[in-house]
């Protein structure tokens, strides 16, 4: 009988243990035993230590070792000494585990391990959980959006000075555009000499009427409202708004807390207008934007008549109050909206159901 320690053996067949014991025999070889149900042994064989095929991985009070392909089989040894001795031996093998590499590591130079680790934790708050949060998002409900969007909308109504006959008009307008297919967009002009929009999580979309002023075709209009509604519609604004909001929100949608997170959001409203999107997402929203135009026989050239627009504004106006502030302009994004367009062509047919809503927004018809 084997005179090594007691293990557990798994043949990677079945899910049931066996009984085993290990030494390690000369020459390099792992010598396993596995026993009977009467402690005799059955079978034997080797695992020689400098082959590729074995692993091991020690934890905190276990060894578990590894060796062969498929069927891959295991034993696991608890005894303190045998582990002391079979990791002194391998541990320059090069196939250490994770525990005995950081040990390792913080025995070589515990101050920079230790600011390894505040590293790898702040990296963590500070891209990880954003990230995870952000791709969290997009698993949630689309209900949640509507119902976030309608509290965040109504918490700043009262301060917002909505021009109810030009509001009347542009939902005329959007509404000839069909931009989502999962939201009932609401559009709202607010009087307000910003030269800027936002889209608000499930469908609330907000002018300015000093954009609007700016505006001298039906085209760079449809561009804002197709940009807009795509945030909307492919959840940019919930994504950026739970990427801002860090890792409290994050906790809150990964253990489904839906009044967590509405209450959350409804602490920092008044900085949800703001949201500001990635230029991989304003990207999207341009493109995605421009098929919509084009599909709705609108000129997919508009999006770029409205960038250039904005480039002109930018200059004259503060950021903080600019809708670039928000969405970041780039001369690369104008040009591939530019390629876009061209590559798209004007549509076959031609929506003229966008001009008399556009008078009465520009102040031309009532």
């Amino acid at each position: 009988m084997s005179s090594g320690v007691k293990a557990i053996y798994y043949d990677g067949l079945v899910s049931r243990p066996r009984e085993a014991r290990v030494e390690v025999r000369e020459p390099d070889a792992l010598q396993v035993d596995v026993l009977d149900a009467d402690g005799r042994e059955e079978d034997r064989f080797y695992w020689p230590l400098e082959d590729k095929g074995l692993q091991w991985e020690r934890s905190a009070g276990a060894l578990r070792l590894s060796f062969g392909a498929h069927p891959r089989r295991v034993v696991i040894v608890r005894e303190e000494l045998f582990i002391r001795a079979f990791v002194q031996r391998m541990q320059y093998t090069g196939r250490r585990g994770v525990y005995d590499r950081l040990v390792s590591t913080a025995g070589r130079g515990p101050i920079l391990f230790f600011l390894g680790v505040i590293a790898l934790l702040v990296a963590g708050y500070l891209w990880v959980i954003p990230w995870g949060a952000e791709r969290l998002a997009l698993l949630m409900p689309r209900d949640m959006d509507r119902e976030l969007g309608e509290m965040v909308y109504t918490s700043m109504a009262d301060e917002l000075k909505v021009d109810s006959a030009r509001t009347a008009a542009l939902q005329a307008f959007g509404d000839a555009l069909r931009l989502s297919d999962h939201y009932e967009l609401k559009y709202h002009v607010v009087d307000d000499p910003q030269v800027n929009a936002f889209a608000l999580p499930g469908g609330h979309i907000v002018v300015f009427t000093g954009i609007l002023e700016k505006m001298d075709r039906p085209e760079q209009l449809a561009g804002l409202l197709a940009h807009e509604a795509t945030h909307v519609e492919a959840r940019h604004s919930m994504r950026a708004l739970v990427r801002g909001m860090g890792s409290y929100l994050f906790l809150s949608l990964l253990l489904g807390d839906v009044s967590a997170v509405v209450g959350t959001v409804a602490q920092h409203a008044d900085n949800i207008r703001n949201l500001g999107y990635s230029r991989a997402l304003e990207t999207e929203a341009d493109a995605v934007g421009q098929q919509r135009m084009h599909a709705n026989g609108v000129d997919p050239q508009g999006m770029v008549w409205l960038l250039e627009l904005l480039e002109e504004e930018a200059g004259d106006l503060p950021e903080a109050v600019s809708f670039l502030s928000s969405h970041p302009l780039t001369k690369e994004r104008i040009e591939k909206a530019e390629e876009r367009a061209q590559k798209m062509g004007a549509p076959a047919q031609v929506d003229t159901a966008l001009a008399a809503p556009f008078r009465v927004l520009k102040g031309k018809e009532e």
